[in-house]
């Protein structure tokens, strides 16, 4: 047991609406081992009642092979909001409080009850007046609290509790540190249950992100419309067009459901398009080559649906393939291009003995 808890870092939990997963790493001379892992299926409805997510993470958690009650976890994926700030240059150390004073200052139904940290995304305008663009992230003190109280009934220790983004992108942080990656763009596109978060990177440097309101749920919405099918059957048929693996050889019913979720896809290819055009305009930057599609309805299809209408190369993301992660998987039941999984990934590696987490003004 002392052999497998050296180096441990905590348990990645990551709730989701149709799942919750676990997942446990450790440091190793090659990268990264894979300590324990565990998912257990839920339905969207759980995930508002606390007593059902306690119930669902005390059985992940008895899963044999998970190592001390240190937990990651996200702040509750429905309660954050985003917006962008943009200030004068001033030193790291007065940046937090001044980022804290004009958020609440801008945004008014953020003043009371909210928690609220801020992002630093990078310099924007000319050298002379450039200004410091923040992604001002904020969620409800309540939402955070009733998490945590949730955790405590479990006997847990939680070590971080962070935006979802952050922890999404964490795994492809990892492999984006070298010199040659400095200054590229790359866009990462995490697609919920019910939203869409699109991420942009300068190297490893979150500059831009947005919430788009386009979610799995509205590709079952869509195939129950088309189709003629009960919520039930179309979530169904969403599920078995994620697992169909290569579109160009989908069966009859598969092809269906391709073809009901088009126009949905579509719509959330014109969000991703406004959100490349407003990074490439606001930093002056060059637009990233491909986009990178992850999270619980991002599969084969939905990408190559996506690049005929951004016209932009889209790829599933392989989070667990990623960089030093990539012995995290060896001879385990889990696929590395399994994009599911790439939030409780990052989520297991905010821990210092497993990986530096990222920076936020608070």
């Amino acid at each position: 047991m002392r052999g497998r808890s050296y180096n441990a870092g905590p348990i990645g939990l990551d709730i989701a609406a149709r799942a919750i997963r676990a997942v446990q790493l450790k440091r190793s001379r090659s990268g990264f081992e894979l300590v324990a892992h565990a998912q257990v299926d839920v339905n969207p409805a759980d995930i508002e009642d606390e007593d059902r997510v306690h119930e669902h993470i005390k059985s992940i958690l008895a899963t044999r092979g998970f190592v001390g009650r240190k937990v990651a976890i996200c702040i509750p994926d429905r309660s954050l909001e985003v917006k962008n700030l943009r200030m004068p240059q001033m030193p790291e150390s007065e940046l937090a409080d001044a980022a804290l004073f004009e958020a609440r200052e801008r945004f008014v139904n953020l003043r009371n009850g909210y928690m609220i940290r801020a992002l630093p995304a990078g310099l924007v305008g000319a050298d002379s007046n450039a200004q410091q663009e923040l992604i001002v992230l904020a969620a409800p003190e309540q939402a955070i609290e009733t998490r945590l109280k949730t955790m405590m009934k479990l006997g847990v220790q939680v070590t971080s509790i962070e935006p979802t983004a952050t922890a999404f992108f964490r795994p492809y942080e990892q492999s984006l540190r070298r010199s040659s990656d400095a200054n590229v763009p790359n866009a990462f596109v995490d697609i919920g249950e019910w939203n869409t978060r699109v991420l942009i990177s300068c190297g490893d440097d979150i500059a831009f992100l947005k919430i788009c309101p386009i979610g799995g749920s509205h590709f079952d919405t869509a195939i129950a419309k088309d189709l003629v099918l009960p919520a039930p059957d179309a979530s169904k048929a969403r599920l078995q067009l994620l697992t169909s693996g290569d579109p160009q050889h989908a069966d009859s019913a598969t092809q269906a459901a391709r073809g009901a979720i088009k126009t949905v896809v579509e719509q959330l290819a014109k969000e991703i398009s406004l959100c490349l055009r407003y990074y490439s305009v606001t930093f002056r930057a060059e637009r990233p080559e491909y986009v990178t599609i992850a999270g619980d309805s991002a599969n084969p299809i939905v990408a190559e649906l996506m690049t005929e209408s951004l016209r932009v190369p889209v790829h599933v993301g392989k989070a667990f393939s990623a960089g030093s992660c990539a012995c995290a998987v060896e001879s385990m039941d889990l696929d590395s291009g399994l994009p599911q999984w790439t939030t409780a990934l990052g989520l297991a590696m905010n821990d210092d003995r497993v990986g530096a987490g990222r920076k936020v003004a608070s």
